[in-house]
């Protein structure tokens, strides 16, 4: 039998990117180290590839990742397809399997299903675009919300509403990352039952061990709690929730002997640090900004809690890295953290601010609490969330698609 041939399709990937180039990057190296023929054709927005990059693409054994121009502003699925429509349609013939992720698969599926309408496409889906409008109306209400985020989500609805209708009806396969997205397409899209899939994000367990292993001895010997965060500063992720959880620490407790490091840039940047200075939590927060992927998940290593205060995902990266990584995760309690935590005993989800606050505090306080919740939670991540076995169930899929 020939070599399986896929053609991942993702409008971001490392060193750039966050959870779906992190998912994409995971699954690409996991599949061809399985001896599968891997192609990713990659987004670079201006500024962040060379021209040498489109003319020697990154080769490994059986994977091969192809930068493709887009532009850095919202939508960046569809500029990635209308900027390299042509390259992209005369690309697909050459495989058996297109896998995309999220967006990236409309308009351009239209087209290259016409013109090889036997090739299956697999559409991983990271969010149901009902509620990535609810919650930047959300964020609206809030008075904290940012131009960005209601251009993507609020203006930029009916073309994802149209999206995932397309792929719905032309895709062989949609893969929803959790069972609560799953169930939002199901309902929301009237989704063909033959045609959905639910496969978690998994990660490469092997590799976050490495980078423990080599920051072993770099982690923090002070009485100071080290806390990480890494994500878009916008607001649904969370962060201003969890500056006033900290606050609320601060003044409920009076503990103050932690250190936040923030990694991530973002429209509320402004806004984070003015928060910073109204809390007096200058000593208590540092805003890293920008990082490389090396740098990012060897700070979390280093870390001894995990903030993920998101107030919606789908399936975060993030926190899985945290878990395998054996590093307590302190979330609010959402449909996400719900499934991803579930039968872990006293799993940190708080229900408010002032509850982040009290659960965050507990873990700061008691570092075997801390030890024995972050053991449970590495458990789990490697039950449940090893890309080697997420690997294999796409694979599985696959096989099932051309038989």
């Amino acid at each position: 039998m020939s070599q399986l041939r896929v053609l991942i399709l993702s409008h971001d990937y490392p060193p750039r990117g966050g959870g779906i180039a992190s998912f994409t990057y995971y699954l690409a190296n996991a599949l061809s180290g399985k001896g599968i023929s891997v192609t990713v054709m990659a987004g670079s927005p201006p500024g962040t590839m060379k021209e040498s990059v489109l003319a020697n693409p990154t080769v490994k054994k059986n994977l091969e990742v192809i930068r493709i121009p887009r532009m850095n502003l919202p939508p960046s699925p569809v500029w990635y397809q209308t900027m390299n429509l042509n390259k992209l349609r005369c690309l697909i013939s050459d495989f058996d399997i297109v896998h995309s992720q999220d967006q990236t698969s409309f308009p351009i599926i239209c087209y290259c299903k016409k013109d090889n309408p036997r090739i299956p496409w697999v559409v991983t889906v990271h969010g149901s675009p009902v509620s990535e409008l609810y919650y930047a109306m959300k964020s609206v209400a809030s008075g904290e919300s940012e131009v960005r985020e209601f251009l993507t989500y609020v203006i930029g609805f009916p073309l994802w509403d149209l999206g995932i209708r397309v792929e719905a009806k032309l895709a062989d396969a949609l893969v929803p990352v959790s069972q609560e997205i799953c169930e939002e397409i199901r309902e929301e899209y009237r989704v063909d039952e033959k045609k959905l899939f639910t496969i978690h994000n998994g990660v490469n367990v092997a590799e976050l061990e490495n980078i423990a292993r080599a920051n072993a001895n770099h982690q923090s010997k002070t009485e100071v709690v080290n806390l990480f965060y890494a994500g878009r500063l916008y607001w649904r992720k969370g962060i201003l929730h969890l500056l006033k959880s900290l606050a609320c620490m601060t003044v409920n407790f009076g503990f103050t002997g932690y250190r936040l490091e923030v990694f991530g840039e973002g429209p509320l940047k402004r806004r984070i640090s003015s928060l910073v200075s109204k809390f007096g939590l200058e000593k208590n927060v540092k805003l890293r900004g920008f990082v490389t992927r090396q740098e990012l998940v060897s700070a979390m290593a280093r870390s001894d809690i995990v903030c993920v205060p998101s107030l919606y995902e789908a399936c975060p990266v993030a926190m899985i890295e945290a878990m395998v990584l054996a590093r307590p995760v302190v979330a609010f309690s959402r449909p996400f953290s719900r499934e991803l935590l579930s039968g872990i005993p006293h799993a940190a989800m708080a229900r408010s601010i002032e509850d982040y606050a009290a659960r965050l505090y507990s873990l700061c306080t008691s570092e075997d609490l801390r030890t024995e919740l972050g053991r449970r939670l590495r458990k789990q991540a490697l039950d449940r969330f090893d890309m080697e076995k997420i690997a294999e169930k796409y694979i599985q899929l696959y096989s099932n698609l051309l038989s």
